[in-house]
């Protein structure tokens, strides 16, 4: 008789009633007594493992790329970060034979900082994380550990996903004055405020870094419709800009961003 599958102890463990499975059982715990009779044990204090795992983890180091460079599985590594007492001497030594540094080079892995300044510039117009959830797939807890800068790192996918749903999401305001508050009060900017969102060394325009007193003027969100229709009317950036009550360099992204619009449309 043979068995459909590769027999294995595990497969015995959770309730296969193959001969094959059970004599693959029988052979394990037979070298685990021999082992234990020979004062050898399988299993060795995770506290050291652990200490490791966080020293990569303080230089950049991503579970997966643990797991990668170990060749150990992802939950074996979270099982250690999470408090398990034990691991076996195979995983714990494949895991304590990763030097400690910066993380090898991922192209899968791009730096947050678009990325968290999207999520904040859609917050400055109203769009909640579950709108965002909605419009990415992305769980709303993963979405609040982005806005708050809790990664310096993340995934290209998300990156890509969160960038897709900015382009239309940042086009228009939505009614939601808690989320608006919150932008505020942590003093993040809009979509209008970033030359390039992705470039870590780029500055927004406020009002204090564009000459305006505190006070002097209230800041104004210029909208790329309504920009674009004074545009067309034959207006200046300058006069767009004192009829709104924002900056002139906020009028010309607003024109860039209508000219996007135009030809998404």
């Amino acid at each position: 008789m043979t068995t459909d599958h590769e027999p294995s102890r595990n497969c015995h463990l959770q309730g296969c009633d193959s001969p094959e499975c059970a004599l693959a059982n029988y052979r394990y715990m037979g070298a685990l007594r021999l082992d234990h009779s020979r004062g050898i044990r399988r299993l060795r204090d995770a506290a050291p493992v652990l200490e490791h795992v966080q020293r990569l983890t303080a230089n950049g180091w991503l579970v997966r790329q643990i797991a990668d460079a170990s060749g150990v599985s992802m939950s074996a590594v979270r099982y250690v970060i999470y408090g398990q007492p034990t691991i076996s001497r195979e995983r714990a030594r494949a895991i304590l034979n990763i030097p400690i540094g910066p993380p090898p080079a991922d192209p899968n892995i791009v730096d947050a900082t678009g990325t968290v300044r999207r999520l904040r510039a859609l917050a400055c117009l109203g769009h909640t994380l579950d709108n965002v959830g909605a419009e990415t797939g992305i769980s709303r807890w993963r979405l609040g550990r982005i806005i708050t800068g809790t990664y310096t790192e993340i995934d290209t996918p998300t990156a890509q996903s969160i960038a897709t749903v900015y382009r239309r999401l940042s086009t228009f305001r939505s009614d939601n004055p808690h989320t608006i508050h919150r932008a505020r009060t942590q003093g993040w900017n809009g979509p209008l405020a970033w030359d390039d969102i992705d470039n870590p060394a780029c500055k927004p325009e406020t009002e204090r870094a564009a000459g305006v007193k505190p006070g002097a003027r209230r800041k104004v969100y210029a909208d790329p419709a309504r920009v674009a229709e004074l545009t067309a009317a034959g207006r200046t950036a300058g006069q767009i800009a004192d009829e709104i009550g924002c900056h002139k360099r906020s009028v010309v992204r607003a024109r860039r961003r209508a000219e996007e619009m135009a030809v998404a449309a």
